[in-house]
């Protein structure tokens, strides 16, 4: 199937005549920067007919007639897609390419068809990362680690740090970190990240030299595409900075309470700019840290005038991501709110989902945390890439929620937020090892241990939600299952495809025949003969 493109004063834009039967569904995936009317990537319930937008790719189909529509480079531009009915049907998908310009080549695309929606994204995925230059990952062991955002959030001290460094170090049994990471909180202003606060006393290099003494590795969190217009360096550098169209340093909101609130985007196509980032990396290094917090990455697609006039958003973000890759080549850099394509052969590991929180559910944060910021959400939205899962990059699902104190979940629920770590292989925490308990240190210990490969959703629709999702552990077929509603749900093993005695490796238990969960509960199965 082809198309064609039509050059309009807001970029590339294209139709894809569709041809689906009747009922035809959308799987969109969304990401921070897609501002078409945003749907989450997979919702459970009904859908209305209306118009679907979507960020890099898009399927539509029912039964066994599928096709995907993706862009497999991001150069230059973001993709936008959108399924667009008439007549409730499914008539054709819009494709936008914001920032290529008259007699420039689009970004390429491409079209698959097939009877598994599942599929057809892992072969997209695949030629997306051969396009992008996608080295090779390694993926033979989880990646574990500590940060303090969820335990402590802005408030982290260095005592609280340090403090956990030792707990760390002194309970390296069941669950033990590779990596330690200092989070948001000992910067004086957002882009001072070399500057620490008063509460922030001990130099970070000497923190660093602490984490490495200990047996572990130094990690730190920057946002290295923006800074408040409080911070120093943009007092001294307003000049560095991507302008509005009245000539001032172009802002948006940030998450940080004033006067560190306004937030503005580093223009990497000054070589000034590329020179300072460089030099914050190489300092870093240079005490010691090896693992890199990028976040907030999608503020550094800021519109605006730059210094070199063809520049795109997207080119100069990837210009920004190369001057720190090839700063701290052998570093391991994770980006966080990060637009996925822009980001490929410059990252190795990439969150997947939005925030977590230390609640289940928005149903339980009692107004404290925002819709979106929990237990649940973030495993769905992570589950919802699964196809990126070691092809675009390590996938992060935010940190494990283990503990039993300062959190607000039942156990049960805990075991959800530790199979978001089985199924991707990055198992970060920000549990305190020094009063987690026994039971609960146990269950960090699984996310560490175990990995389910290969996962994708067990027989479900491409618009809904799924409570189903098969895979391999140690080369064998594992299904696990997850109750996210208010009612007991049964599962016969006939009918998910496993033997009729199973072993559920979360908690250590076999079940026959059929299994019942209650609400909020999960499993790993694995046939009773793997263990």
């Amino acid at each position: 199937m082809s198309f064609s493109w039509q050059t309009l004063d807001d970029g590339y834009r294209a139709q894809i005549k569709l041809d689906l039967p009747a009922g035809a569904v959308v799987y969109t995936c969304n990401s921070t920067m897609v501002k078409l009317d945003p749907l989450p990537p997979l919702k459970r319930g009904l859908l209305n007919f209306g118009d679907f937008s979507s960020a890099n790719v898009i399927v539509a189909g029912s039964g066994e007639k599928y096709l995907l529509a993706g862009a497999v480079t991001a150069f230059r531009s973001l993709t936008m897609l959108r399924a667009v009915y008439e007549q409730n049907r499914l008539s054709f998908i819009e494709v936008w390419q914001p920032e290529i310009k008259k007699g420039e080549k689009p970004e390429e695309m491409v079209i698959l068809e097939g009877a598994d929606w599942r599929k057809l994204l892992c072969d997209y995925a695949d030629i997306a990362a051969k396009k992008m230059g996608v080295p090779p990952i390694n993926s033979r062991k989880n990646v574990t680690g500590y940060c303090s955002w969820y335990y402590y959030y802005k408030d982290v001290t260095q005592a609280n740090m340090l403090e956990n460094v030792d707990a760390l170090a002194a309970n390296r049994s069941p669950y033990a970190a590779e990596y330690i990471q200092i989070d948001d909180g000992y910067q004086t202003f957002q882009g001072d990240w070399l500057d620490q606060c008063d509460s922030w006393p001990t130099p970070v290099k000497e923190v660093a030299e602490k984490i490495t003494a200990s047996g572990m590795k130094a990690g730190i969190w920057t946002m290295p595409t923006s800074a408040s217009t409080a911070s120093r360096v943009h007092r001294e550098h307003p000049d560095w900075f991507v302008k509005d169209e009245n000539g001032e340093t172009a802002v948006l909101p940030g998450w940080s309470p004033a006067p560190d609130n306004l937030w503005g985007c580093l223009d990497a196509t000054n070589p000034e700019v590329r020179e300072h980032i460089a030099n914050v990396f190489k300092t870093f290094r240079s005490w010691g840290f090896t693992y890199f917090k990028l976040d907030g990455l999608y503020f550094g697609l800021q519109k605006g005038r730059r210094c070199d006039p063809d520049a795109t958003t997207v080119s100069a973000f990837r210009l920004l991501l190369k001057t720190i890759r090839e700063a701290v080549p052998d570093a391991l850099i994770m980006g966080c709110s990060e637009p996925f394509l822009p980001c490929l052969g410059l990252i190795d590991n990439a969150r997947v989902s939005n925030d977590t929180s230390r609640y289940y559910s928005e149903h339980g944060t009692r107004g404290a945390i925002q819709m979106g910021c929990n237990i649940l959400d973030a495993f769905r939205i992570s589950l919802s890439n699964f196809f990126t899962f070691d092809r675009w990059f390590r996938a992060d699902p935010d940190v494990i929620m283990a503990r039993q104190d300062n959190a607000f979940y039942s156990r049960n629920e805990a075991k959800l937020s530790v199979l978001a770590a089985i199924m991707t292989g990055v198992a970060f925490t920000s549990d305190h090892l020094g009063t987690i308990n026994p039971d609960r240190n146990a269950l960090l210990a699984k996310a560490q241990n175990i990995r389910m490969r290969d996962v994708m959703p067990l027989h479900a629709s491409p618009n809904f939600w799924p409570r189903e999702f098969e895979g391999t552990v140690e080369g064998k077929r594992a299904v696990a299952l997850v109750n996210d509603t208010e009612k007991a749900l049964t599962w016969k093993m006939a009918d998910i495809g496993m033997d009729e005695t199973c072993f559920d490796l979360l908690d250590d238990r076999k079940f026959f025949h059929e299994i019942t969960l209650e609400p909020h509960d999960v499993v790993l199965l694995v046939s009773s003969g793997s263990k």
